[in-house]
């Protein structure tokens, strides 16, 4: 399939969570509620993020070119997809591979493809807004010792301040900081906002 194709989905996706976020402001009156829809938004969001890394990451392997038409230069010439699944996974010694990671994917491009790949300039550029939307995912499905402290670290860079009590991943999501990276934004619009920004610049798509 195209890379326009994967990309036009993971639009589509997100725009599905968007659509979904504008129900929970303008309609759902109950905070409990309105926070579990966030926390479902952000989970959604991330699966869709990770499912198009993967697909994009195969689909430059296997010879396919960027939205602008430009070929990705590779170091290997696997014979179709599964295929470069396979080679994937035998060279990190998993059957399970994992895209939620921006370091260990750049490092995969790294070993893979030429360097400057539009995925890995992607991946450069918005590995710290990745990282944050990882962490709140992360606590958001399981909410462990582990997740707990890697969301707090989070919340204190995006807040700038260490709430306390520690605030559920639905709440924090639809705050407003008053500084910082994302002053003036609603936390899980901008992050849904950067979701739709990466996938265009990993496409290979001339973002002005």
């Amino acid at each position: 399939m195209p890379v326009n194709d994967y990309l036009n989905e993971l639009i589509s996706e997100i725009d599905g969570c968007e659509s979904l976020r504008l129900h929970a402001v303008n309609h759902i009156v109950d905070s409990s509620t309105r926070s579990l829809i966030y926390e479902s938004i952000i989970l959604r969001a991330a699966r869709a993020h990770e499912n198009f890394i993967e697909s994009l990451f195969i689909s430059y392997l296997t010879g396919e070119k960027t939205i602008e038409g430009n070929s990705i230069v590779t170091f290997v010439s696997p014979k179709d997809r599964q295929h470069a699944r396979r080679l994937i996974s035998s060279s990190i010694g998993s059957r399970f591979l994992d895209w939620s990671e921006a370091s260990e994917v750049r490092n995969r491009c790294d070993i893979y493809f030429e360097e400057d790949s539009p995925l890995y300039t992607a991946l450069s550029l918005i590995s710290s807004e990745l990282s944050w939307i990882k962490k709140i995912r992360n606590q958001a499905a399981h909410d462990s010792v582990e997740s707990r402290l890697a969301y707090k670290n989070v919340l204190q860079t995006i807040l700038s301040v260490e709430p306390d009590p520690l605030p559920p991943a639905g709440d924090f999501l639809q705050m407003t900081p008053n500084r910082g990276h994302i002053k003036n934004r609603e936390i899980l619009a901008f992050f849904l906002d950067t979701l739709k920004s990466f996938a265009q610049i990993a496409s290979g798509k001339n973002v002005s």
